[in-house]
């Protein structure tokens, strides 16, 4: 078997079993979130904003896409010290629909007292919707394909 086909099989592999790895501690977290203590906060904004990703085309043009993200922020006291929070969900970071964002928006317009969520152990950590949602098992499929396409190289030349 060719051995550079070895090592490149060998890193598709590692690299879907450490992503994983990473996504799963994720939702981990996010589950373990329905337990945290809630206290009320204050919603200072709730909106969407557009991101845009910039990278270069072969022939030196710009290559750009851009997403919709959320972009809320909120305070909330925990023992007399004040925090901010940003996490609306412990899927914020996962490409979702435009649409499942502003029904998420909407959820909130207009309210000025909320609940957040926090954890215990560190009150920094916050989210204002606890728990996991099917957007925090999508990226497990990047690292299956990751480790199926490591797999099917391995098995090129035998």
């Amino acid at each position: 078997m060719n051995h550079i086909l070895i090592v490149i099989s060998g890193v598709f592999i590692l690299v879907g079993i450490i992503s994983a790895f990473f996504i799963l501690a994720k939702i981990r977290k996010a589950y373990a979130s329905r337990n945290w203590a809630k206290v009320p906060g204050d919603l200072v904004s709730a909106d969407l904003r557009i991101v845009v990703y910039e990278g270069r085309e072969p022939d030196g043009g710009a290559d750009m896409a851009s997403a919709l993200v959320p972009d809320f922020k909120y305070t909330y006291t925990v023992n007399g010290k004040r925090y901010q929070g940003t996490r609306v969900t412990f899927s914020d970071g996962v490409s979702k629909f435009p649409s499942v964002l502003r029904k998420l928006q909407e959820e909130y317009k207009g309210k000025n007292q909320i609940i957040v969520y926090y954890n215990p152990e560190n009150p920094a950590e916050s989210v204002l919707k606890p728990g996991a949602s099917i957007f925090n098992f999508t990226p497990l499929i990047t690292s299956f394909l990751f480790v199926m396409a490591g797999i099917y190289l391995a098995g090129l030349d035998l």
